[in-house]
């Protein structure tokens, strides 16, 4: 109910009380009672709408997978509060609503006391931003990271905000510390419950242990390096390839790889072209030896064509000397090299 609201209540109730002696209501078994109901309806209704979990709805799942590591809880009514770790991504925090009651702009990120240990200091933890969308909060790494350790020691993060329905004007729209304890109608608090999250945050770091280093970003296009005339994998390069064999058994949506062979331009164009051929053979080989799909794996070679760097340096010669490996998720048409 908005705030003019709320006070038109309250004076329709004080004028009701008015009307009669407080000897005639004391004997009138219903008026009484209907009038202190409209007052507590009328109080309840001004204070800050709040999304959070009872203690008994309260739950944290964990998933977990050798790509990607979530700790969710659902918030009634709202939606759901996500921390996820993703492969060769940083741990990130965000709130899924889809239809977030939020304004855009500055949320209030507090750190409160649970209901049944009040001793514990409620930490103001800053200004968070709030955008339109079905993630109206996202946080980094180091914030996501102080709210797990919050969480962990039972306390209850809240988002505080006020309502796009607000009748306050954009510039206004900022909640302090002191707005948000007081009843406001205007004010949406989006809380966390810690409750069960030691358990759930258990299995998470479990998860964690497994997770993947590198993810599809790091591994989609990468590179492997020769030595002049070797084609030939050291211990470096066929590391680096059981990585992206345990990414794509993995990930089932890498459908194609493709592998292509270089060659410096210190040899014949015939002599190049033989050793980027077998260069690209001996990366596609060890893959497959090693579990990927023959069918999965396309092989190319372009001897001393399409060079990276000079090939007037040794440096860059070095550089020249390849073969890149690329992970197609959509196994479209092949795309640039």
């Amino acid at each position: 109910m908005p705030i003019s609201l709320t006070h038109q209540c309250l004076e329709f109730s004080k004028r009701l009380l008015s009307m009669q002696t407080r000897k005639s209501l004391s004997s009138n078994a219903f008026l009484m009672p209907t009038i202190l109901l409209m007052s507590l309806l009328c109080l309840s209704s001004a204070q800050a709408l709040t999304f959070h979990p009872r203690m008994d709805q309260a739950k944290w799942l964990p998933d977990s997978h050798v790509l990607q590591c979530q700790l969710t809880q659902p918030i009634p009514s709202f939606g759901r509060a996500v921390f996820d770790s993703s492969a060769g991504q940083p741990l990130r925090f965000y709130l899924q609503s889809v239809s977030s009651a939020m304004s855009q702009g500055q949320a209030l990120l507090q750190s409160e006391a649970p209901t049944w240990n009040p001793a514990l200091a409620t930490v103001n933890l800053g200004l968070v931003k709030v955008i339109q969308g079905e993630t109206p909060i996202n946080l980094d790494a180091a914030l996501a990271d102080q709210l797990l350790n919050e969480l962990y020691l039972g306390k209850s993060p809240h988002f505080i905000r006020r309502s796009k329905h607000s009748e306050e004007r954009p510039t206004e729209q900022l909640v302090d510390a002191e707005q948000a304890r007081m009843m406001d109608s205007s004010i949406i608090k989006v809380g966390l419950s810690s409750v069960h999250f030691r358990a759930a945050y258990s299995q998470y770091l479990q998860c964690l242990e497994q997770l993947m280093p590198v993810g599809f970003e790091q591994l989609s296009r990468s590179r492997v390096h020769f030595e002049a005339d070797q084609w030939q994998l050291n211990a470096k390069t066929m590391d680096w390839l059981n990585t992206i064999v345990r990414y794509v058994e993995a990930d089932t949506e890498v459908k194609q790889l493709y592998i292509d062979g270089y060659t410096d331009d210190l040899r014949s164009g015939s002599y190049n072209s033989q050793l980027s051929k077998k260069r690209a053979e001996a990366v596609a080989a060890y893959l497959i030896e090693k579990g990927i799909s023959a069918e999965q794996v396309t092989t190319r070679f372009h001897g001393e064509r399409f060079p990276v760097a000079s090939n007037k340096t040794a440096e860059g010669r070095s550089t020249n000397r390849r073969v890149t490996i690329r992970l197609d998720k959509l196994g479209a048409a092949i795309s640039q090299r």
